[in-house]
């Protein structure tokens, strides 16, 4: 095993730990299942050999098998709810770690980074709701079986003990190389998301460029690629598949025939020559079919785990970048704040985003960053929220060097993303992120209104239960209760409607008074009541007042 995949199973094992209650109790519903349903195979068996050997209806051991396979899936449910709830509490962690430090990372935009969350959850979620569960079933449920088995019929036993053993090769010889094609397609699927949004986004201009015919070969080809990427990982699962079924069809075969040619007494045994038990045939036949039903489960999960660990090992390069030393206290108060020839442009990209920058401002204010689409405002306001590192001129606070002020900005400012983020959980939980706050701003009650459950509106998703405006009302509710001395707010009125807009700006202006805000924005109503106004064209400072 490469030392990356074992890095990677122990972050993954790690996670699995955190919850680990949550296993144990779903565990014991497990077993509890899988005893209902030998219970369940034993009374109905007994019932079949009766009717069939003697002629002999006996309801009472009919109704108890029915009510064992009522406690079958019952426990089996319970078990479920569990399991379910487990994954969802890790991804629930990882995302929360995750996202703010994609949005931190220069080659990472808001729309990647949403992207790049959103199919790690994806991948991650069935490990842990799924793969894991049915590993630990498949254990239980397996050792338990074969304890009956070998107690009842020791060939039987050795049957299904011999297939047990064989099934994990096949899937450690499919499963090599599965990884890698797991993480191509991640990539290729980040990648071209990304691609194909760009130009749904800019469609009108394709049209009127005359550009379709061009761009649609362009996307064609694309989808092609991710197309294959896609097929390749499904084939690798429906192999695993196949190949399984091919054992279990063989094993429950050698049983049957096994306990066939006992019932004719012809079989070397215990019953040799006397025939076999035809109730204990029974049920040996009913219960080795369900021998395999966690097994399958497993194996069907088998492919989420490659897709787990090819994510695994994308994300902790990630997670390791944010592990940081800070240099020296960050709790000093802002008293100023300088931007001196400050001069940036994105890795492996020539050109200058920033260029020449130059700027005074003050402890506590408005200031309004104004400047076309693609003219550096958004990039600006990373920098100033300690997002974007750069050593082309000066990012001082307090008069202090790059490095400090760098790393005092990441600690003490707030940054209000163009497409907020938004926790799985509760609507209250993401307004006061666990913390006990009887006032709100009043904006909200325009959301609370709407919601039918209220504060206990739960949100998934990155918050596709809410309109784009009512995210940035979440978030800027959120920057307002958990305030910082910088407040840094990208397009905040951008997706809203004139009269919450005029809400916004009166909230806002609030703000301004206590702490330094900076706004990057379009909105005409933020030209005269800003203190400072930066103008900004294609990276130039055109105007500062």
């Amino acid at each position: 095993m490469s030392s990356d995949k074992q890095t990677a199973s122990r972050w993954l094992n790690k996670k699995v730990a955190e919850v680990k209650g949550s296993y144990i109790s779903a565990s014991v519903f497990t077993i509890l299942s899988v005893g209902c349903f030998i219970l369940f195979s034993w009374y109905l068996s007994g019932f079949a050999a009766l009717w069939l050997l003697d002629g002999l209806v006996l309801s009472t051991q009919l109704l108890y098998a029915l009510v064992f396979l009522a406690g079958r899936y019952i426990f089996a449910y319970f078990a479920s709810q569990l399991n379910y709830k487990a994954g969802n509490i890790i991804v629930s962690k990882i995302k929360k770690k995750l996202y703010p430090i994609l949005l931190n990372k220069s080659q990472f935009d808001s729309l990647s980074s949403t992207l790049f969350v959103t199919r790690i959850s994806d991948d991650l979620k069935p490990y842990f709701a799924f793969f894991i569960p049915n590993a630990l079933a498949s254990v239980l449920a397996s050792l338990l079986i074969l304890a009956v088995s070998f107690w009842m019929e020791k060939w039987v036993g050795f049957v299904l003990l011999i297939s047990l053993l064989v099934i994990p090769m096949q899937m450690i010889v499919i499963g090599v190389g599965a990884e890698n094609l797991h993480k191509k397609h991640i990539n290729l699927f980040i990648k071209y998301s990304a691609v194909f949004y760009n130009r749904l986004q800019t469609i009108a201009e394709i049209i009127n460029l005359d550009n379709f015919t061009v761009q649609y070969r362009f996307l064609s080809k694309k989808s092609k690629e991710l197309n294959k990427a896609t097929t390749d990982v499904m084939r690798v699962a429906i192999l695993s598949s196949a190949v399984l079924e091919l054992f279990v069809t063989i094993c429950i075969a050698a049983i049957a025939i096994y306990l066939g040619m006992s019932l004719l007494g012809i079989m070397v045994g215990s019953n040799y020559g006397k025939g076999y038990d035809f109730h204990t045939a029974l049920f040996l036949l009913t219960l080795s079919p369900y021998f395999f039903f966690y097994i399958r489960k497993f194996i069907s999960a088998y492919h989420d785990r490659n897709r787990a660990l090819a994510s695994a090992k994308l994300i902790i390069p990630i997670l390791k970048e944010n592990i940081e030393q800070l240099l020296t206290d960050t709790n000093e108060e802002l008293s100023d704040f300088e931007i001196k020839a400050l001069d940036y442009s994105y890795p492996d990209s020539p050109m200058k985003v920033l260029h020449n920058i130059n700027l005074k401002l003050p402890a506590k204010g408005l200031v309004l960053v104004k400047g076309i689409s693609g003219s550096g405002k958004s990039t600006l306001l990373k920098i100033c929220a300690g997002s974007l590192f750069t050593e082309n001129g000066a990012v001082s606070v307090n008069g202090k060097d790059n490095n400090w002020s760098y790393q005092w900005l990441k600690v003490n400012s707030s940054y209000m993303n163009q497409f907020p983020f938004i926790f799985d959980g509760t609507l209250k939980y993401n307004v006061f992120l666990g913390k006990e706050t009887v006032q709100y701003p009043v904006f909200l009650n325009k959301i609370l209104a709407k919601k039918e459950d209220g504060w206990e509106t739960l949100l998934s998703h990155n918050g596709k239960q809410l309109s784009g405006g009512e995210k940035q009302l979440v978030t800027l509710a959120r920057m307002m209760l958990h305030p910082k001395p910088i407040a840094i707010l990208d397009e905040p009125t951008a997706s809203l409607d004139t009269d919450t807009v005029e809400v916004i700006l009166s909230e806002i202006l609030k703000l301004a008074e206590s702490r330094l805000v900076i706004v990057a924005s379009h909105e005409e109503m933020f030209d005269n009541v800003a203190d400072i106004t930066v103008n900004l064209n294609w990276g130039e400072q055109m105007k500062y007042e």
